[in-house]
């Protein structure tokens, strides 16, 4: 028990170590933070390996020690948000261990994923019409009005405008976040050789940590989206900028990983 215990701290430390040096092998770096690199690797890896709790707890001391490499605070619930909690949620990509899935119900699980993303993205949709009406009707009632009336149509206006150009944008973003999600959980559950739900794990782990930053966008940085752009659509596009392509470039090392350590036990 005392040799298990020794085992796993090492690895939960080495872990630590790699994902704050994978982190300088990074693409790109967002305005208010966040880039497109390999640093969840260790992470899921550890979790998947030891389970949820200690996932979680190595995720938050990564947290904060990462903040040190790359802080970017305006308050500190934003900071337990972005820091600590985004990477400690990481650790519930652990949840799956000693479970056995069928790859069938990854596959299942793959469509309703991408079902979801669907209607999501006809919700978007069916606010464009109405969107385009109003500022139509806005733009004739302009030509009438004058003083401050005149003046909020003309915000209002400047508003429409700009959710009628991101709306789209999002659309496009949300399909390819959809698909990649997708893909991930389908081409994880087929080169899976055991049946522990290895994909699923990450793709929970990675909903996890993109949930904290998507809180924090919401909360923190509603004043970075373009006018007429609700914070909430803002902050889950610009957070899955980074979540989404990092979460799907770490799961094939995962799955080649975890499946070695094992067949190594």
């Amino acid at each position: 028990m005392q040799k298990r215990s020794i085992r796993m701290l090492t690895e939960g430390a080495l872990s630590i170590a790699l994902s704050l040096l994978l982190w300088y092998l990074r693409i790109g770096a967002m305005p208010q933070g966040g880039s497109i690199s390999l640093q969840m690797l260790p992470l899921f890896v550890f979790a998947l390996r030891w389970g949820a709790i200690p996932g979680i707890l190595v995720g938050l001391t990564y947290g904060v020690i990462h903040s040190l490499q790359d802080m970017y605070v305006v308050h500190w619930l934003q900071y337990l948000l972005d820091y600590p909690i985004a990477f400690g949620l990481i650790g519930l990509s652990g949840v799956v261990k000693n479970i056995k899935i069928s790859k069938i119900i990854t596959y299942i699980i793959a469509i309703v994923f991408l079902l979801g993303t669907i209607g999501f993205v006809i919700n978007i949709s069916s606010e464009l019409p109405q969107a385009q009406k109003t500022l139509e009707d806005l733009k004739v009632k302009l030509q009438t009005t004058t003083g401050e009336d005149k003046t909020k149509i003309e915000e209002d206006i400047k508003d429409l405008e700009f959710k009628l150009k991101w709306y789209p944008v999002s659309r496009i973003v949300l399909i390819i976040a959809g698909i990649l999600g997708t893909v991930l959980l389908i081409y994880g559950g087929y080169i899976r050789k055991t049946q522990e739900p290895i994909e699923l794990g990450v793709f929970i782990g990675g909903l996890g940590r993109l949930f904290a930053h998507f809180l924090s966008g919401v909360i923190f940085f509603s004043q970075y989206a373009p006018p007429g752009t609700p914070a909430w659509i803002y902050s889950l596009i610009y957070n899955l900028f980074v979540v989404v392509p990092s979460t799907f470039v770490c799961l094939p090392f995962v799955l080649i990983i975890v499946q070695r350590l094992k067949e190594n036990e």
